[in-house]
């Protein structure tokens, strides 16, 4: 399973976009985070002309990984002609907040369906499950990671996050890692609400530094430093997309 990403940027890092991560599978799309220039990244790139169904997954409600929401739900609801998907975690712990942002973007409750996340088990080719799993990032939001459980092994998604020990539970338990998709700044300093390359750096084997795809770029240094370090860098495909669409 490759996640193909629409912006692999930190919040004060527009230059890069939104980090945001997509597949299609039988015109369903599965999205994960929808920031704040999101819709327009996928109305631009044309990705939503043949999708029948949205599959949302949220990690948290920091704008540049929910601002643009509104509008992807209205025009799932206004041109495809259903709700969207917002998929969710049993006992979803940032459902309020979630409810109380679409309700200040207008969106009422006929516009978007709730989906518990074990609804999507053993249904599709691309991936077996989905599961959310609670990750520390700052004090006032709860904030989740991603696990995607393939016929090629467990695929983890940090979302934005400090702390290391799922990666390490991961790494310690035997089971088959196809890849680590990790938050990444070259931010040193206590109290960091995110993951210093440094620190993922010092507990990742060598062979495993392959499965790593560093995200969520502060800046184009950390980009550098974790090519030099032998980790992958996401790479978006929207500019691709872009330029394809103007030959057209």
């Amino acid at each position: 399973m490759e996640l193909i990403f629409l912006g692999r940027g930190a919040a004060f890092n527009p230059k890069e976009g939104n980090n945001s991560a997509y597949f299609i599978e039988n015109n369903q799309l599965f999205l994960i985070d929808c920031g704040e220039n999101i819709f327009e990244r996928l109305i631009e790139s044309e990705l939503l002309e043949n999708i029948e169904a949205i599959n949302l997954m949220i990690t948290h409600t920091h704008s540049d990984h929910i601002g643009s929401l509104g509008s992807l739900i209205m025009y799932s609801f206004y041109n495809l002609h259903k709700p969207l998907n917002i998929i969710m975690p049993e006992n979803a712990k940032h459902l309020h907040s979630i409810e109380k942002i679409l309700n200040c973007f207008g969106c009422n409750k006929t516009m978007y369906n709730y989906i518990n996340e074990k609804c999507f088990d053993e249904k599709f080719e691309t991936f077996q499950k989905i599961r959310y799993i609670e990750t520390s990032h700052c004090d006032d939001l709860n904030c989740y990671s991603l696990l995607f459980t393939t016929q090629y092994g467990i695929i983890y998604y940090s979302g934005d996050t400090r702390e290391i020990n799922t990666i390490k539970s991961l790494i310690n338990s035997g089971q088959q890692i196809d890849k680590l998709y990790v938050d990444t700044t070259t931010a040193d300093f206590p109290g960091n609400v995110h993951l210093y390359i440094g620190i993922l750096q010092e507990i990742i084997p060598n062979e495993l530094k392959n499965r790593v795809y560093c995200m969520h770029f502060n800046n184009d240094n950390c980009i550098e430093q974790a090519k030099a370090i032998g980790f992958n860098i996401v790479e978006t495909n929207y500019y691709d997309k872009i330029s394809s669409n103007i030959k057209k």
